[in-house]
């Protein structure tokens, strides 16, 4: 009996890790998206100072673009599309990435904290909350805020141009979707 149960969760694992995939495979075949929700709803556009390619240190350049916010402010998803990886480096601290349209990556960094529940797989929407503002990884004594990047296929791209205002619809390609899932995969 007890085979059977751990042969049955490895399987339901495996169909997971499988309808996954798939999602993430017709994802990459869309159009990516080509206007963003701000991820800090409170802030606007013309708030932030372009730090895109700023000298990081020896040999590297900023890629992305840092938000300041009050730490502990929530962060939203800029798009639609599913929670690809939930985790913490060197560098940005506690991090969440969302695999969108196109097989963009957006990595959202220094985060304080995660969403409660959020797990790697989940369906998100530009109203789903991914973390709390913070200063982990690399931004400890800087001010709070979220370190933003979008990774694609050939590198990373400034997100600033894509960004847009909350209050400025539409704001993604795709209908938002509430998930239904909320195991790991």
């Amino acid at each position: 009996m007890l085979l059977l149960l751990t042969v049955t969760g490895v399987s339901a694992a495996i169909a997971d890790k499988l309808i996954f995939y798939a999602r993430v495979a017709k994802l990459s075949m869309q159009e990516p998206d080509r206007r963003l929700a701000m991820p800090l709803p409170e802030v606007a556009k013309k708030q932030i100072a372009d730090t895109w390619h700023a000298p990081r240190g020896t040999g590297r350049l900023h890629e992305g673009q840092d938000i300041f916010a009050p730490k502990g402010t929530p962060v939203l998803s800029a798009t639609n599309g599913f929670v690809y990886n939930i985790g913490e480096n060197n560098l940005g601290g506690q991090t969440v990435s969302v695999i969108g349209a196109g097989g963009r990556v957006y990595y959202y960094a220094h985060l304080n904290a995660y969403a409660p529940g959020l797990a790697v797989g989940d369906r998100v929407n530009t109203r789903t909350v991914l973390g709390f503002v913070g200063t982990t990884g690399n931004a400890q004594g800087t001010p709070p805020h979220l370190h933003f990047g979008i990774y694609t296929s050939s590198g990373a791209i400034n997100p600033l141009p894509l960004l847009a205002d909350r209050n400025s619809p539409p704001l993604t390609n795709a209908a938002p979707q509430k998930s239904t899932r909320n195991r790991k995969v």
